[in-house]
Protein backbone atom coordinates (compact mmCIF):
# COMPACT_ATOMS: atom_id res chain seq x y z
CA UNK A 1 0.00 0.00 0.00
CA UNK A 2 3.09 2.36 0.17
CA UNK A 3 2.74 2.18 -3.44
CA UNK A 4 -0.81 4.20 -3.25
CA UNK A 5 -2.98 6.14 -1.29
CA UNK A 6 -3.81 4.53 1.81
CA UNK A 7 -7.31 4.46 3.31
CA UNK A 8 -6.86 8.13 5.69
CA UNK A 9 -5.77 9.55 2.56
CA UNK A 10 -3.08 10.58 4.52
CA UNK A 11 0.90 10.52 4.02
CA UNK A 12 3.43 13.04 4.88
CA UNK A 13 6.63 12.96 3.72
CA UNK A 14 9.30 14.03 6.26
CA UNK A 15 12.95 14.02 4.11
CA UNK A 16 15.97 14.74 5.56
CA UNK A 17 17.55 15.26 2.06
CA UNK A 18 15.58 17.50 0.66
CA UNK A 19 13.59 20.59 2.63
CA UNK A 20 11.78 20.74 -0.38
CA UNK A 21 9.91 17.28 0.31
CA UNK A 22 7.83 19.18 3.49
CA UNK A 23 7.98 23.16 3.43
CA UNK A 24 6.72 22.74 7.60
CA UNK A 25 10.37 21.35 8.28
CA UNK A 26 12.83 23.21 10.04
CA UNK A 27 16.90 22.88 9.52
CA UNK A 28 18.55 23.06 12.80
CA UNK A 29 22.26 22.59 13.45
CA UNK A 30 24.12 19.57 12.41
CA UNK A 31 25.61 17.01 15.29
CA UNK A 32 28.31 15.02 13.45
CA UNK A 33 27.00 14.07 10.01
CA UNK A 34 23.18 14.17 11.63
CA UNK A 35 20.48 16.48 10.66
CA UNK A 36 17.38 17.63 12.80
CA UNK A 37 14.33 18.81 11.32
CA UNK A 38 11.69 19.77 13.94
CA UNK A 39 7.63 19.95 12.62
CA UNK A 40 4.93 20.68 14.81
CA UNK A 41 3.62 16.97 16.28
CA UNK A 42 -0.25 17.94 14.52
CA UNK A 43 1.43 18.43 11.03
CA UNK A 44 3.77 15.07 11.81
CA UNK A 45 0.63 13.07 12.34
CA UNK A 46 -1.79 13.90 9.89
CA UNK A 47 -5.50 13.91 10.93
CA UNK A 48 -4.49 12.05 14.14
CA UNK A 49 -6.18 15.48 16.24
CA UNK A 50 -9.34 14.78 14.56
CA UNK A 51 -9.33 11.59 15.07
CA UNK A 52 -9.17 11.51 18.38
CA UNK A 53 -11.51 14.67 19.11
CA UNK A 54 -14.21 12.62 17.83
CA UNK A 55 -16.63 10.97 20.34
CA UNK A 56 -15.25 7.29 21.41
CA UNK A 57 -18.56 5.80 21.02
CA UNK A 58 -18.11 6.74 17.04
CA UNK A 59 -14.62 4.74 17.08
CA UNK A 60 -14.32 2.23 19.83
CA UNK A 61 -14.10 -0.66 17.10
CA UNK A 62 -10.32 0.91 15.69
CA UNK A 63 -7.69 2.21 15.94
CA UNK A 64 -5.25 4.46 14.10
CA UNK A 65 -0.85 3.33 13.82
CA UNK A 66 1.41 5.89 12.15
CA UNK A 67 4.11 3.72 10.02
CA UNK A 68 7.45 4.54 8.47
CA UNK A 69 9.14 3.63 5.46
CA UNK A 70 12.33 4.77 5.24
CA UNK A 71 14.94 5.13 2.71
CA UNK A 72 18.60 5.18 2.96
CA UNK A 73 18.52 4.05 6.40
CA UNK A 74 17.00 2.09 9.06
CA UNK A 75 14.70 2.87 12.44
CA UNK A 76 18.25 2.85 14.26
CA UNK A 77 19.64 5.10 11.98
CA UNK A 78 17.40 8.09 13.31
CA UNK A 79 15.09 9.22 16.80
CA UNK A 80 12.04 11.09 17.08
CA UNK A 81 11.07 13.29 19.66
CA UNK A 82 8.31 14.50 20.77
CA UNK A 83 8.16 17.93 22.86
CA UNK A 84 5.58 19.40 24.56
CA UNK A 85 5.38 21.48 27.72
CA UNK A 86 9.66 21.64 28.35
CA UNK A 87 9.05 18.28 28.33
CA UNK A 88 10.93 15.27 26.22
CA UNK A 89 9.84 12.25 24.93
CA UNK A 90 11.47 9.51 22.42
CA UNK A 91 8.86 7.59 20.35
CA UNK A 92 9.58 4.14 19.18
CA UNK A 93 9.83 2.68 16.09
CA UNK A 94 8.64 -1.11 16.23
CA UNK A 95 9.76 -3.62 13.48
CA UNK A 96 7.11 -3.15 11.51
CA UNK A 97 7.37 0.62 11.13
CA UNK A 98 4.94 1.67 13.67
CA UNK A 99 5.35 4.68 15.72
CA UNK A 100 4.63 4.01 19.44
CA UNK A 101 3.26 5.84 21.86
CA UNK A 102 1.59 8.06 19.77
CA UNK A 103 0.68 11.98 20.84
CA UNK A 104 -2.23 12.35 22.88
CA UNK A 105 -4.63 15.46 21.91
CA UNK A 106 -3.10 18.03 23.72
CA UNK A 107 -0.03 16.94 22.70
CA UNK A 108 -0.64 17.44 19.19
CA UNK A 109 -2.49 20.49 19.56
CA UNK A 110 0.74 22.33 21.13
CA UNK A 111 3.60 19.68 20.69
CA UNK A 112 6.89 19.85 18.43
CA UNK A 113 8.35 16.49 16.32
CA UNK A 114 11.97 17.30 16.28
CA UNK A 115 13.91 14.37 13.46
CA UNK A 116 17.53 13.37 13.55
CA UNK A 117 18.75 11.31 11.21
CA UNK A 118 21.63 11.10 8.47
CA UNK A 119 21.15 13.69 5.77
CA UNK A 120 20.62 11.64 3.38
CA UNK A 121 18.39 9.15 4.68
CA UNK A 122 14.45 10.06 3.90
CA UNK A 123 11.14 8.97 6.05
CA UNK A 124 7.86 8.54 4.22
CA UNK A 125 4.73 7.96 6.89
CA UNK A 126 1.80 6.08 5.91
CA UNK A 127 -1.25 5.57 8.28
CA UNK A 128 -3.20 2.08 9.04
CA UNK A 129 -6.42 1.10 10.03
CA UNK A 130 -6.49 -1.69 12.30
CA UNK A 131 -9.50 -3.49 14.92
CA UNK A 132 -9.57 -2.90 18.26
CA UNK A 133 -11.11 -6.35 18.58
CA UNK A 134 -8.45 -8.85 20.72
CA UNK A 135 -7.37 -11.54 18.32
CA UNK A 136 -8.38 -14.89 18.88
CA UNK A 137 -8.94 -18.29 16.89
CA UNK A 138 -12.35 -18.09 16.68
CA UNK A 139 -13.92 -14.24 16.91
CA UNK A 140 -17.09 -13.39 16.64
CA UNK A 141 -18.24 -11.07 13.64
CA UNK A 142 -20.23 -8.75 14.67
CA UNK A 143 -17.57 -6.39 16.51
CA UNK A 144 -15.50 -6.26 12.99
CA UNK A 145 -18.42 -5.90 10.46
CA UNK A 146 -19.23 -2.46 13.05
CA UNK A 147 -15.06 -1.84 12.54
CA UNK A 148 -15.50 -1.54 8.70
CA UNK A 149 -18.68 0.66 9.01
CA UNK A 150 -17.09 2.75 11.53
CA UNK A 151 -13.87 2.98 9.46
CA UNK A 152 -15.65 4.82 6.83
CA UNK A 153 -17.48 6.71 8.31
CA UNK A 154 -14.60 8.10 10.77
CA UNK A 155 -12.93 9.18 7.85
CA UNK A 156 -15.40 10.41 5.89
CA UNK A 157 -15.52 13.07 8.90
CA UNK A 158 -12.02 13.21 9.41
CA UNK A 159 -10.95 13.79 5.40
CA UNK A 160 -13.94 15.92 4.03
CA UNK A 161 -13.29 16.65 0.43
CA UNK A 162 -10.99 14.31 -0.10
CA UNK A 163 -13.11 11.31 1.18
CA UNK A 164 -14.22 11.47 -2.37
CA UNK A 165 -11.12 10.76 -4.00
CA UNK A 166 -9.96 7.89 -1.17
CA UNK A 167 -10.15 4.61 -1.47
CA UNK A 168 -12.75 3.35 0.94
CA UNK A 169 -12.08 0.56 3.60
CA UNK A 170 -14.57 -2.32 2.74
CA UNK A 171 -12.67 -5.20 4.08
CA UNK A 172 -11.35 -6.57 7.09
CA UNK A 173 -7.55 -8.25 7.03
CA UNK A 174 -6.29 -11.41 9.25
CA UNK A 175 -2.58 -11.21 9.13
CA UNK A 176 -1.28 -14.37 10.00
CA UNK A 177 -4.53 -16.43 10.36
CA UNK A 178 -3.64 -19.46 7.77
CA UNK A 179 -6.62 -20.94 6.74
CA UNK A 180 -9.69 -18.73 7.69
CA UNK A 181 -13.20 -19.82 7.42
CA UNK A 182 -16.55 -17.80 8.33
CA UNK A 183 -19.48 -19.48 9.95
CA UNK A 184 -22.81 -18.03 8.80
CA UNK A 185 -25.97 -17.76 10.74
CA UNK A 186 -27.19 -21.49 8.90
CA UNK A 187 -24.35 -23.07 10.44
CA UNK A 188 -22.68 -23.36 7.26
CA UNK A 189 -18.54 -22.62 6.64
CA UNK A 190 -17.04 -20.61 3.85
CA UNK A 191 -13.15 -20.35 3.23
CA UNK A 192 -12.01 -16.92 3.27
CA UNK A 193 -10.16 -16.31 -0.17
CA UNK A 194 -6.58 -14.88 0.81
CA UNK A 195 -4.75 -11.61 -1.05
CA UNK A 196 -3.04 -12.67 -4.50
CA UNK A 197 0.12 -10.05 -3.85
CA UNK A 198 1.83 -8.37 -1.41
CA UNK A 199 0.09 -4.61 -0.58
CA UNK A 200 -0.58 -3.33 2.55
CA UNK A 201 -0.50 -7.05 3.62
CA UNK A 202 1.36 -10.08 2.88
CA UNK A 203 0.44 -11.78 0.13
CA UNK A 204 -1.90 -14.74 1.09
CA UNK A 205 -3.31 -13.55 3.80
CA UNK A 206 -7.17 -14.17 4.64
CA UNK A 207 -9.51 -11.28 4.51
CA UNK A 208 -13.18 -10.89 5.09
CA UNK A 209 -15.80 -8.69 2.92
CA UNK A 210 -19.06 -7.82 4.77
CA UNK A 211 -21.16 -7.14 2.25
CA UNK A 212 -20.29 -10.33 0.48
CA UNK A 213 -21.00 -12.50 3.45
CA UNK A 214 -24.36 -11.66 4.95
CA UNK A 215 -25.83 -13.49 8.11
CA UNK A 216 -21.84 -14.39 8.99
CA UNK A 217 -21.67 -15.26 12.40
CA UNK A 218 -18.16 -15.81 13.42
CA UNK A 219 -15.09 -16.39 12.04
CA UNK A 220 -12.30 -19.36 13.09
CA UNK A 221 -8.38 -19.20 12.20
CA UNK A 222 -5.56 -21.84 11.95
CA UNK A 223 -3.69 -18.94 14.23
CA UNK A 224 -4.07 -16.22 15.84
CA UNK A 225 -4.42 -13.27 13.42
CA UNK A 226 -0.82 -10.91 14.30
CA UNK A 227 -3.07 -8.22 13.54
CA UNK A 228 -6.23 -7.21 12.11
CA UNK A 229 -6.65 -4.79 9.47
CA UNK A 230 -9.11 -2.65 7.68
CA UNK A 231 -8.95 -1.45 4.53
CA UNK A 232 -10.11 -1.88 0.75
CA UNK A 233 -8.89 -4.01 -1.82
CA UNK A 234 -5.44 -5.33 -2.58
CA UNK A 235 -3.81 -3.80 -5.60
Amino acid sequence: MFKRMPPLVLASALSFGALAATPVLMAAPAVADDVQKEVSADQAFPFLSKFLALPIAERDEITVAYLLKIKNGSARDGSIILKHNGQSQKLSILGDGRITPLPTLAQLRGGKIVLTGPKDMSVAMKVRIYATETPAKTMPAAPLIKAVDQSGRVLKKIAGALFALAPKPDRVYFVGAGNARVVMADGSQKILPRSAVADAYPAGTPYFVPSEYQGAVSFTFDNVPSRIGIDDRAK
